[in-house]
């Protein structure tokens, strides 16, 4: 081949493999690897169908490899192209490595986060940050069809607690949300500062609570699903961590809007209490 020839076949491999895929859907992805196949076959390459489904899956068009058969004869633009679609495929497993690999690393992070590994017990937690380590390690069942709505107050709010706990909190009501919604609706998560206190509302788009239900979702062991689902013990948990930081936990509901509102006193209002005359005459 040629200098010039080596050069365009370089610049094309170079543009496939930095093209950016866009998903389509079935009927457009099938059409496109026919249309492949059609120019394919037209020069003479009758047995590459795999490889224009390939091409078609990253959404590469036709006239962009009609080049390749102008300038080269039909032997080397198969070569060529046997090149070039290697290339993009590796460029692409690269790709799924590199995003696996930081989606792992984000998750470690999370992990230690949530737990609050190698922490001390009782410290000033962000309550925003806690909220988003929760949401990072229940995206598995977010990803499903869930669309999460955030509306923080600027101001970071800090809530003396025992961290993990709070996680704890935040997911036991999520969890709730998705099951209640099945998997696919509107999650929302809201913070904003009343008073003393931080409150953390997150509600849902699902059905709702009817009425008789919604008097005993706190009750240790009452649970509305299948046997071998549920425990009925995970808002009972909520409400003693809740209680145990001193706050407290409202619902509301009617089908399309159901929200949970946890109430949690602010470190610095924690801080006046400890150190008021009462609290320290007791000490």
């Amino acid at each position: 081949m040629t200098p010039t020839q080596k050069s365009e076949i370089e610049k094309l491999e170079a543009s496939f493999v930095q093209h950016n895929e866009v998903p389509l859907d079935p009927l457009a992805l099938s059409d496109l690897e026919d249309q492949i196949d059609s120019l394919l076959r037209s020069h003479g390459q009758n047995d590459m169908w795999q490889m224009a489904a390939e091409l078609a899956r990253k959404n590469i068009k036709p006239a962009a490899l009609e080049s390749l058969f102008a300038n080269l004869d039909a032997g080397t633009a198969r070569a060529a192209l046997v090149r070039i679609a290697a290339s993009v495929e590796i460029a692409t497993l690269l790709n799924e490595i590199e995003n696996s690999t930081a989606r792992i690393s984000d998750l470690v992070r999370a992990i230690k986060e949530y737990t609050y590994m190698d922490q001390t017990p009782v410290q000033n937690v962000d309550i925003v940050k806690s909220l988003e380590t929760t949401l990072t390690i229940m995206n598995h069942k977010l990803k499903r069809g869930v669309v999460v709505q955030r509306d923080y107050q600027r101001v970071p709010l800090l809530v003396n607690s025992f961290g993990s706990e709070l996680n704890q909190v935040w997911t036991n009501i999520i969890d709730n949300a998705i099951d209640a919604m099945s998997g696919k609706g509107e999650l929302r998560v809201r913070t904003y500062r009343d008073d003393d206190c931080v409150v953390v509302e997150i509600g849902d788009n699902g059905p709702g609570i009817p009425e008789d239900i919604k008097a005993h979702i706190f009750e240790p062991f009452f649970t509305t699903k299948r046997v071998g689902e549920g425990t009925g013990l995970g808002l009972d948990t909520t409400l003693r961590i809740v209680k145990k930081h001193r706050g407290n936990i409202q619902v509301s509901s009617k089908p399309g809007d159901t929200r949970f509102q946890v109430w949690l006193p602010l470190a610095e209002k924690q801080a006046e209490e400890r150190d008021s005359p009462a609290v320290r005459a007791q000490q």
